[in-house]
């Protein structure tokens, strides 16, 4: 699976020509899949690879399963012979201290799309079209197919100028600019360093206990039970574990890493599920 493509932080000048793609960027980590010839999923982070959403860290989670609920297999075997030849790349949206309403931002965003015959990566309005024919997000655009010539770049560098976000209330946090021959930039706003552990002392068991709440369990059960889904511990568990990651997710990291063990966090909430399941919450 090719890896994740680099993208430095803008700088003066950027390197970038021809004609600009710019989207809003939000919070969250990069998430690759490829699917194999048999039609399943294999996912990739930093940490390495899975072939289910469960294997993943949980901050990935909402993200896959996304991708593996909505993935138009059937158009991915008309579109190539060789589907493992291609490696997808996204953004997995989750909250880092930045307020956006993450019940409407998608868990997972297309940007990227690798194809060992060329070797490269599409450019980025074949990329869109790739996700929009497998019926996946993509992120949304600020501008598209501008000349670099009469883009003003600057205000990228200037948090007070970014322009208004696409979901949020007030200025977007985040930009990708790529132009078409595969220079990149991302910028942020100078206000973006709010990740972080919400507790000095955290317990497993009492980030599960404030998290794992008998609405947060009310809605996981309804909704998968709209889905068809079969209820158990483990189901719902799962779905628990990974909205919670996702939404809160400086309380559970802190520079990229778990503040408790994730096993022990992941048993508190199977024990409050079972109770909730068994009707003594």
């Amino acid at each position: 699976m090719q890896a994740v493509p680099q993208t430095p932080e803008l700088t003066r000048p950027p390197g970038l020509t021809g004609h600009l793609w710019i989207q809003e960027l939000p919070t969250g980590g990069w998430l690759r899949f490829q699917v194999t010839a048999g039609g399943a999923l294999q996912f990739g982070t930093q940490a390495g690879t899975a072939t289910t959403a469960a294997a993943l860290p949980p901050p990935y989670r909402r993200a896959a399963q996304h991708v593996c609920s909505a993935l138009d297999r059937e158009a991915m075997r008309t579109a190539t012979d060789d589907p493992e030849s291609i490696t997808f790349v996204g953004r997995v949206t989750w909250n880092e201290g930045i307020a956006y309403p993450w019940q409407e931002v998608p868990a997972f965003l297309g940007t990227d799309v690798w194809t060992d015959e060329s070797e490269q990566y599409l450019s980025p309005d074949m990329a869109t079209t790739a996700f929009d024919r497998l019926g996946l997000p993509t992120l949304p655009a600020f501008g598209k197919e501008q000349p670099a010539a009469h883009t003003d770049i600057s205000q990228y560098t200037d948090g007070e100028e970014f322009p208004q976000s696409i979901w949020r209330d007030g200025r977007a946090v985040g930009a990708l600019i790529r132009d078409k021959s595969g220079n990149r930039a991302q910028a942020w706003r100078g206000d973006v360093s709010e990740a972080g552990s919400a507790h000095d002392d955290p317990a497993a068991e009492a980030l599960a206990a404030q998290y794992a709440t008998e609405t947060r369990l009310a809605d996981t059960v309804a909704r998968l039970e709209g889905a068809g889904d079969t209820l158990s511990v483990e189901t719902v568990r799962d779905q628990v574990v990974a909205d919670i990651a996702r939404e809160h997710y400086p309380a559970l990291y802190h520079d990229g890493d778990p503040v408790v063990s994730m096993r022990a966090f992941e048993s508190a909430i199977a024990e409050t599920v079972q109770r909730y399941l068994a009707g003594e919450i």
